[in-house]
């Protein structure tokens, strides 16, 4: 009974499936592969079924009776079952030598979206081009052929697409399963997506406080200024720059060191040398409209409880690596005992008012690399449980570099340690799109970069580029202080005008990037998306790495060189022109190629025809220099008579508790007529409606209805 309700549930998250385009038949071939087929025509080529005692010495099953078992489990998703004697299984899948392969690492090899000469195993990337220890991964792609690929596993394993039309993939376990999932819809790459995610997990909507504008520090234990004694008056020296520069922020996070022991981590407690009143500080944070968070990682540093602990119990991993700095083995968290004292422990964090966990390391030779996903699947779980038991569920904020699909549920993501320069800023777009295709949809960057060489790394310019890429990013976060903050030489007026732009503006989408959240929620479709996602047909959008489309309604086009100067394509299929979004007189057709400048002070950015887009003050944080201050939202709308109708999904609220509201807008040339109904906003609420050469603001009932326009000259 257990198992039927299981899978009616996985039935219910799925799309509907389109008339006509799901006939799919599944099929054994003469040369023993599998074949998936509408009519008659191929869209699956999965050419070999691997099995072997070693990952080099794997071959074909060539009896399709022994071991394999393969079924159409929904109208779109086969489900291919393997278990033999063997060590190690896999597949290959072969299509035309000009398609695309898109997944499975975050990580941008070679300046790309694509997978194109990528072969490597399911693990964590260490220090890299342009971002160090850019973790995020899963046993999934996809491919432009039309159809997507998941392996149903923990264990180790590699994929390999250095063969020109050609995946494969091998796994250390005797057992295995991969689903094969078709489109619903001819070209709808991200109902694929939408299908894949149930089977493995779909991201929790986080808290508002989680979107950020997020401040942190590498040490806030250096760095001081003024009467700044300690971590916790640091800290309170950086809120309060914010608040006399009202540049908005939602939450703060200290990295280590804030506790006592070696490295400041391992006891788990604030140091009071660093924190004199640790428990009162975070309460007065919350007071002031800060969520507060803290630095952890499976690591025992020699000398600490949790390394005393668990070398006491035999808890710990024997590696050929030694501990660096002090650093020591990751612990066993398979052992049950070693699980619940480490989840136990942590308790203590929310207890005193921690509202979520940056999660460090996880791939550094701290454990077996084949125990990688294993063991950070289990130790996000952990960490998730600790603050759930005090919060509930999207009322903290956990973020993690290292982490397999499985614990998305449980975890958000930033990308690691990227490089304080441009070519740091350019992977992270790049790896921000690449999140995307492998639904971790709630993601961030170090704002300015990680690795910074330099008194003055990040440049101005370098750091400028950045804040506006993280205003239009799910989760703006900024790392300051160590002699890289905005208000503090070598830093001039012009960084912190750009820093107030950019949070600010980032605080005032928070309405729309909560509604994409939710969606992402719902469907595992991601909010930074890759311009395919939104133009399939358009053969222009397959390896473009450094311009995306930020839920629907937004395409991005961050600056990622010196100079303020880039090349923009507009995608064919999503609208037929776009207009740029800040001084709204520039319309782009869809196909054609812009050459555009911008200053520091802006970022390329285009709205669709018949976008909408609600904006506005609706989660106050640190905002309290708003006296009286009350949520209100604006519903900015860009009607066209080329498109009749157009839909948003509003969410307001918190988690579960929050609504799903929907906005409809609609235009009909033959009378100039536009209108939009939307349903009960929960707050104070306008519409504006963009025209030529002005806007016009109207006021919305609370609990619902319409707003009707006539005789206007449109944008579009």
């Amino acid at each position: 009974m257990v198992s039927v309700q299981t899978y009616l549930s996985f039935l219910l998250l799925l799309p509907t499936v389109c008339c006509g385009y799901s006939n799919y038949t599944i099929s054994f071939t003469p040369e023993y592969g599998l074949v998936i087929s509408t009519g008659n025509r191929r869209i699956v080529h999965n050419s070999a079924i691997l099995a072997g005692n070693h990952n080099t010495t794997v071959t074909a099953l060539t009896n399709s009776s022994k071991g394999l078992a393969y079924s159409l489990i929904t109208p779109t998703i086969a489900k291919v079952e393997l278990n033999t004697f063997s060590a190690f299984h896999g597949a290959r899948f072969t299509t035309e030598p000009d398609a695309h392969f898109y997944g499975v690492w975050e990580y941008p090899f070679n300046y790309q979206i694509t997978n194109k000469d990528v072969s490597f195993d399911l693990k964590g990337v260490g220090s890299n081009v342009g971002i160090n220890w850019v973790n995020a991964r899963a046993p999934f792609f996809l491919t432009s052929a039309g159809y997507g690929v998941y392996a149903d596993t923990l264990r180790m394993g590699s994929f390999d697409f250095t063969t020109p039309g050609q995946a494969q993939f091998i796994f250390n376990s005797s057992t295995l399963v991969y689903y094969i999932i078709l489109p619903t819809q001819e070209n709808d790459y991200k109902s694929i997506i939408e299908q894949y995610t149930p089977l493995s997990a779909r991201s929790e909507i986080p808290p508002t406080s989680g979107l950020g504008p997020t401040f942190w520090s590498d040490d806030f234990t250096q760095d001081f200024h003024g009467s700044v004694s300690n971590a916790q008056e640091n800290i309170y020296d950086v809120l309060n720059h914010l608040y006399d520069n009202e540049i908005r922020a939602t939450s703060v996070f200290a990295d280590r060191p804030y506790g006592t022991g070696n490295r400041s981590w391992g006891n788990f407690d604030f140091d009071p040398k660093f924190y004199p009143d640790s428990k009162g500080f975070i309460a007065n944070l919350s007071a002031s409209g800060i969520d507060f968070s803290v630095w952890i990682a499976n690591r025992g540093q020699l000398g600490t409880e949790l390394y005393n602990k668990s070398l006491e119990n035999n808890w710990q991993f024997v590696t050929s690596v030694p501990p660096i700095g002090g650093l020591g083995p990751a612990l066993n968290l398979s052992i049950a005992a070693a699980y619940d004292y480490f989840e136990k422990r942590l308790e203590y964090f929310p207890s005193v008012g921690v509202k979520g966990y940056k999660i460090d390391r996880g791939e550094e030779g701290e454990m077996p690399d084949y125990e990688q996903n294993i063991q950070m699947s289990l130790f996000l779980q952990l960490a998730y449980a600790s603050m759930v038991k005090k919060w509930g569920p999207s009322h903290f904020y956990n973020f993690a570099r290292s982490a397999i699909d499985r614990s998305r549920a449980v975890t958000h993501i930033w990308n690691g340690d990227s490089h304080g320069n441009f070519t740091g800023l350019a992977y992270s777009v790049a790896s921000g799109i690449r999140s995307g295709l492998i639904a971790f949809g709630i993601w961030g960057s170090d704002t300015g970069g990680y690795t910074r060489q330099g008194e003055l790394t990040p440049t101005e310019e370098v750091w400028a580029r950045w804040m506006w890429f993280s205003a239009f990013s799910p989760v703006y976060e900024l790392m300051l202080g160590t002699g890289h903050t905005p208000w503090y030489p070598p830093y001039t007026q012009r960084t912190v005008d750009v820093l107030k732009l950019t949070a600010n503006l980032h605080a005032d989408l928070t309405p729309y990037i909560k509604s994409y959240a939710y969606v992402n929620h719902k469907t595992g479709v991601p909010i930074i998306r890759a311009l395919f996602l939104e133009a399939p047909t358009d053969d222009s959008t397959w390896d473009v790495g450094d311009s995306y489309f930020f839920g629907e309604q937004f395409l991005v086009a961050p600056i990622v060189t010196e100079g303020g100067r880039r090349s923009v394509y507009f995608p064919v299929g999503p609208s037929e022109k776009y207009i740029e979004y800040f001084n709204k007189t520039s319309v782009h057709d869809a196909g054609t190629t812009a050459d555009v400048f911008v200053g520091v002070d802006s970022i390329p950015v285009y709205v669709k025809q018949g976008a909408i887009i609600p904006r506005g003050d609706i989660y106050q944080g640190n905002a309290k220099w708003i006296e009286d201050w009350q949520a209100f939202l604006t519903i900015e709308l860009f009607p066209s008579w080329g498109v009749p109708e157009s839909r948003f999904t509003y969410y307001n609220g918190e988690g579960a508790d929050g609504k799903a509201v929907e906005i409809l807008l609609k235009t009909d040339k033959e009378s100039r007529t536009l209108r939009v109904e939307y349903g009960d906003l929960g707050v104070e609420a306008a519409v504006m409606w963009y025209f030529k050469g002005g806007k016009r603001e109207v006021n919305l009932n609370r609990g619902g209805g319409f707003t009707e326009l006539r005789d206007v000259e449109l944008l579009f």
